[in-house]
């Protein structure tokens, strides 16, 4: 797949979902991702959510654009081929809890002796120090960590209903990469980049959910939680998302319904309105209960009120503005068949459709990687046997499971 970031070699030492959206993205925009993943089980995300014919929907999505070289770094031989191919490279990616990469001695202090332009990209869940560091991590705690399943609802604190941080750390890795990048190109220098599931949450929090404790010291005129600001409500056979920040909007919708609340005291401005925000929803809702989603979107959407239908899954699949800009996109996997997925919000010239290449299966492209790197044909021969033999095992332990 061609992109601006093709010609550049990216190692991904990387798992579930954190490391391999980084990797997708920067695979997404041309670069050569190689996925290094241990034999026999592989990549973790292999064996998540729904699966068909061995490949998992998340991991298709994950690392598409990306080839699979699997190699033991436990093992003297692998590691010889894995420090072969780190001088080949221009970024290092891992996601291993903090230290294992020194007990493997492939941290950047010994690889920048291979390769001191590499840029070393390294994810972690709390950060590399604190006396949290050592914990086991997943997208929730970090949440719950970081506030934001406090937010989620005023009666008991409840986890977003997506691994959000992840997401959002992937992202930031990817961009921190292209950065070092731009860097390396005007210093010819290599650097590490230390990047915590912990401080992205943070950043990505900080602008909203956390506009009540930015001001420190007296005179701050409060605002309330942006979340409260908007609201979603019932109708005949669904729910609307309806804005109504501004008293115009809210004159309309009022309007519309045929009721008077907005000549109501406790309704009359923002903060009252905020401040009643239950009350109000009732009497709205009171009011909507002969009104479908439909009628109810199409007539605020005439009057200018900012609205939108509550989707389903299912409904945003077929929803037409989705449609019109092709944000959904259908592919034919070799292994997996047909898949439905997100297309990339950037579209560079020349790029190409999506995906330049499949999720691979597990060592799919382990000869082909080692041939470039002037393996061995006995060396090729000793890998391949080996993801030969495990995929049996693999396949003799799906039979046992299936019976």
């Amino acid at each position: 797949m061609s992109g601006p970031l093709h010609g550049y070699k990216i190692i991904e030492l990387t798992s579930t979902v954190s490391g391999p959206v980084a990797g997708m993205i920067l695979g997404d925009q041309g670069a050569d991702i190689v996925k290094i993943e241990p034999p026999m089980i592989g990549d973790l995300a292999r064996h998540m959510g729904d699966i068909r014919n061995g490949m998992s929907a998340m991991y298709a999505t994950l690392n598409r654009n990306k080839r699979s070289l699997v190699l033991d770094l436990k093992d003297a031989a692998d590691m010889e081929i894995f420090l072969q191919l780190v001088p080949t490279a221009d970024v290092l990616i891992e996601n291993y809890r903090p230290g294992i990469v020194e007990k493997l001695g492939i941290d950047y202090e010994a690889l920048k002796l291979l390769n001191p332009a590499l840029v070393y990209a390294s994810i972690s869940g709390y950060g590399e120090s604190g006396p949290y560091q050592h914990r086991r991590v997943y997208d929730p705690l970090i949440q719950a960590t970081t506030g934001a399943s406090s937010q989620q609802n005023r009666d008991r604190p409840a986890n977003i209903r997506t691994v959000v941080f992840d997401k959002v750390t992937g992202y930031t890795t990817a961009q921190a990469i292209t950065a070092a990048l731009l860097s390396r190109a005007k210093t010819g220098k290599g650097q590490r980049l230390s990047i915590s599931m912990l401080s992205s949450a943070l950043y990505f929090q900080w602008p909203d959910v956390m506009w009540s404790h930015t001001f420190e010291g007296e005179d701050v005129q409060g605002g309330g939680p942006l979340a409260d600001w908007f609201q979603v409500f019932k109708t005949a056979d669904g729910f609307a998302a309806v804005i109504l920040v501004t008293s115009e909007a809210f004159e309309k919708f009022c309007e519309l319904l045929g009721v008077q609340l907005h000549l109501d005291e406790r309704f009359s401005s923002l903060p009252a309105r905020l401040a009643n925000m239950q009350t109000l929803q009732k009497l709205a809702e009171d009011a909507l209960t002969d009104w479908s989603t439909e009628a109810l979107c199409a007539e605020l959407d005439a009057h200018d009120v900012p609205v939108a239908r509550v989707n389903s899954l299912d409904e945003m699949l077929n929803d037409p503005q989705i449609a019109e800009q092709q944000a959904l996109c259908q592919v034919e996997h070799p292994v997996a068949g047909s898949m439905r997925v997100a297309n990339t919000p950037f579209q560079f010239e020349g790029q190409g459709s999506l995906p330049g290449l499949h999720a691979a299966q597990l060592g799919q492209h382990s000869a082909e990687i080692l041939k470039e790197l002037g393996c061995s044909q006995e060396n090729i021969d000793r890998i391949e046997q080996r993801e030969q033999k495990n995929r049996e095992i693999m396949a003799s332990f799906s039979l046992a499971q299936a019976k």
